[in-house]
């Protein structure tokens, strides 16, 4: 003879399995949103990088606050602000040394400009000694490194297959550093979690 089924027992049955699956589909579902929001802002990352390149190859004047405020513009929503925020951006025109100077055939950072807060990340490109960027010899500070042929703190870190650069051309190089805190599970990341684009032009 057939049982009859209780109601109250898969009612139960249900209720616990539901409470198993929930954290965990709780959890899927701030993976899904925490990655959304990471690809987002990586996008967005990644395309400053490549707008401030070529505004540097068609000579965009960084020395422009109104320019750099532009260029901003695609920056809103990683917090980068002029000389401060929750990241920074590092422009930089490199070209070959001067036949004849201590840094010869090396390449050598020419001009610099730097938005935001240089406290998130140092430039992977090098860092010219505070003595000559900006060039304390110019009545008006723009982004030219002085003495960059025989200073030694001038020389750039480039990939090996950039080196082929002729006398008088030049290479852009955009880096963008964005603080990753405020995002969902941000510590998961690391101690000093962050998004990072690097862009040769």
């Amino acid at each position: 003879m057939r049982q009859p089924h209780n109601r109250h027992d898969e009612t139960g049955d249900a209720l616990v399995e539901f409470g198993l699956t929930f954290p965990v589909l709780v959890l899927l579902l701030f993976g899904v949103v925490t990655g959304g929001l990471a690809l987002d802002r990586y996008m967005t990352v990644l395309q400053l990088g490549r707008t401030g390149a070529s505004m540097m190859s068609r000579g965009v004047d960084f020395n422009s606050t109104q320019n750099k405020q532009l260029f901003l513009r695609g920056a809103s929503d990683l917090g980068i602000y002029l000389n401060s925020g929750r990241g920074v951006i590092y422009l930089t025109r490199i070209e070959k040394g001067a036949p004849g100077t201590a840094n010869a055939g090396q390449m050598v950072i020419a001009e610099r400009y730097v938005i935001g807060d240089t406290a998130i990340a140092s430039s992977s490109v090098g860092q010219p000694n505070a003595g000559i960027w900006p060039d304390p010899t110019n009545p008006e500070p723009n982004g030219d490194v002085k003495d960059r042929n025989n200073e030694p703190s001038a020389v750039a870190t480039t990939p090996a297959t950039l080196t082929s650069l002729a006398l008088g051309e030049s290479m852009f190089v955009a880096e963008v550093y964005a603080s990753a805190d405020g995002m969902l599970f941000g510590k998961v990341w690391g101690a000093n979690p962050r998004l990072a684009s690097v862009v040769y032009f």
